[in-house]
Formats: structure tokens, C-alpha cells, sequence
């Protein structure tokens, strides 16, 4: 378990955010705020999740902590939340992959997506198909083309790991286009885009934000398709899937990330953390931060809003998990 922490100390408290959420203050004098996160450093949860830290932090009157707890598609740090006191002190920086589609993708996996309660989204994106920058394919027909060919090694791809969102999604593609390609779970996204730069694999699904666009800006890799419904401004050469031949109407998959606590939480207690996160994600410098990540922080939402959202989402996925044809590890 690779586990790495920053501490945020924060100062200058105003008198207001001391008394906004009194029976959680009056806990956590002495304690820490600890956000987990199922990815390494340096990847785009863990800068999303140091973007909202401090006003989280100034928001309950704590120290925030981050902690990076990557291995088993995320579904360490999810067990991790579940286990700790739901009493506030504890927040998962989490997405689909590891909350709705661990449990369906691995048999050691004891939780439910029914567990977790989603506070509010800290970003909301389209997903990108992502190749090492010599591949001699420039979009997904011409993948699918080469995947084919059957010259040279077989193709590869890389994901987050085993039944991670990204790894549906590129199963399903395979099996809607009749590509070949082996799978090759990762970590973290970090190792994963080394490895493509590096040409170990051939290619990846992942979201649209700056990071990888700054990658691809500098030619260590490219983009063959997004998943949005036209164009984006990041990677105006690249198609939509629904302008290719071999994948029309495959759908258009995107990747949240959001704040998490576990569902046994109190009401009282979720109703105070879902207001201190709302007023983070609307403060200037997080929105910013996170817009210099390459994310865009969605409207707001309140907690009925959010559970719709997550109980939507839960069956898409489900369906996902059931058309990529995965059998559980």
C-alpha cells in the first residue's frame, strides 16, 4: 500500500466558519480532516482533491489531510472510508469506478455502490481515447483496423485498474467494434501514462483535462476519439466516437469525481458536510484550481440532488459492467 500525505494548516479562520457547523467543530478540535484518495500523487484526483482541501479544511476548523492509498481499483481507500467513524472526519475523493464498479468487478470486494453517499461533484468529463504517439492509427477506425491486422505483437491497453470505469469502457468498445487488445491494469494513472509515453501500451481511455492535454500538446502522445457530443475546444482534430464507422452509437460515456461519506452517516451530520463542501467547491481559488486542472466544477447540487444523480448513475453502470462482459476476479 502506497500511502503519501500533504497537510494543509490552515489559518485566519473567521469567526463565521467556527460556528457554520457546530456539532462537527466541537468534535475535531483536536483531530484532522483526512481526504482519501484511491489514486497515487500526482494524478488528477489527487490534484483535484489538494484543490478543495483547504476550504474544506477552514470550512469544518481542521487540518486537512490528504491521503493517497492506491492498489485494488480503488477499492482500499473505499474499505478505508467505510471503516472509519462516520462522524465527519472523514471524506473519500472518489469516483464510479471505485464505488459502483469495484464491488461488480472483484470478488474480495465486500461493500456495496449503496454504502457510500455522494456530497457534491468536483468535476464532471468526457473520456478520451488516448494512444502512444508513434501508433500508426490517428482515430478509433483506424485502431480498430490495426487491432485487426494481426502483424507484430497483439495491440495493449492500459487502465486504473481491474473493473475500473475505464477499463469497461474499453472492453465494451472492443467487443462493440470487434477490436482486439489485451488489458493491462495499473495502480494509478501515473504509471499508466508512463507506460504509454514509453510505448509499453498501445493505448488508454482516460478524461479530458489539462494534464493530458498538456501530453499530447507536446507530442508524447495523441488522442484517436472522445466520448462528448461534438468536438472539444482541448482537442479540436479529434473525432466524436459517434462520427466514426465502427462505433456510431456506442454512447457517451463520461468520469465524475466527487465528494463521499459512508451512507450510514447521520442526517445532521450530512446535511453540515454537504454544506461546508457546497461552499468550498463555490469559492474562487478551488474553482480556479480546478479549472487550471483542465475540470470545470458542475451547479451545484443538494443532497436529494445528489442521490438522484448517484442512483442514475449506479444503473448506468451496472448495465456497463454487464455489456463489457467481465468476469470477476
Amino acid at each position: 500500500m502506497n500511502i503519501s500525505r500533504r497537510a494543509f494548516t490552515l489559518s485566519g479562520l473567521s469567526a463565521s466558519s467556527l460556528v457554520a457547523t457546530p456539532s462537527l467543530h466541537a468534535q475535531s478540535r483536536a483531530g484532522h480532516l483526512t481526504l482519501l484518495v484511491a489514486q497515487p500523487a500526482g494524478g488528477i484526483t489527487d490534484v483535484f482533491a489538494r484543490a478543495v482541501a483547504p476550504a474544506l479544511g477552514r470550512g469544518l476548523g481542521r487540518v486537512a489531510v490528504v491521503e493517497n492509498i492506491a492498489g485494488a481499483s480503488g477499492s482500499i481507500a473505499a474499505h478505508r472510508l467505510l471503516a472509519a467513524a462516520p462522524d465527519g472526519s472523514t471524506l473519500f475523493v472518489g469516483s464510479p469506478s471505485e464505488t459502483v464498479l469495484a464491488p461488480l468487478t472483484l470478488r474480495a470486494v465486500r461493500y456495496k455502490a449503496s454504502d457510500f453517499r455522494l456530497l457534491g461533484l468536483l468535476n464532471d468529463s468526457p473520456l478520451a481515447l488516448y494512444a502512444r504517439s508513434d501508433l500508426p492509427a490517428d482515430n478509433l477506425d483506424e485502431l480498430v483496423a490495426l487491432s485487426r491486422e494481426g502483424v507484430g505483437r497483439p495491440l495493449s491497453y492500459g487502465s486504473t485498474g481491474q473493473g475500473s470505469l475505464f477499463h469497461l469502457v474499453t472492453q465494451k468498445l472492443l467487443w462493440a467494434t470487434g477490436a482486439r487488445a489485451m488489458h493491462v491494469p495499473y495502480r494509478g494513472g501515473v504509471p499508466l501514462l508512463t507506460d504509454l509515453q514509453g510505448g509499453v501500451i498501445d493505448f488508454t481511455m482516460l478524461p479530458v483535462d489539462a494534464l493530458l492535454g498538456s501530453m499530447v500538446a507536446g507530442g508524447r502522445m495523441k488522442v484517436l476519439g472522445v466520448t462528448s457530443a461534438r468536438r472539444l475546444g482541448r482537442f479540436p482534430v479529434a473525432p466524436t466516437f459517434d462520427e466514426s464507422r465502427s462505433a456510431p452509437a456506442f454512447g457517451r460515456p463520461g468520469i465524475w469525481v466527487g465528494l463521499l461519506i459512508p451512507a450510514v452517516t447521520s442526517e445532521g451530520v450530512s446535511q453540515q458536510l454537504h454544506k461546508v463542501v457546497a461552499d468550498a467547491l463555490d469559492h474562487p481559488d478551488v474553482r480556479k484550481a480546478i479549472d487550471v486542472a483542465g475540470g470545470s466544477v458542475p451547479s451545484p447540487m443538494s443532497l436529494a440532488d445528489a442521490a438522484r444523480f448517484y442512483a442514475t448513475d449506479v444503473v448506468k453502470l451496472q448495465a456497463l459492467a454487464a455489456a463489457a462482459r467481465i468476469e470477476p476476479l
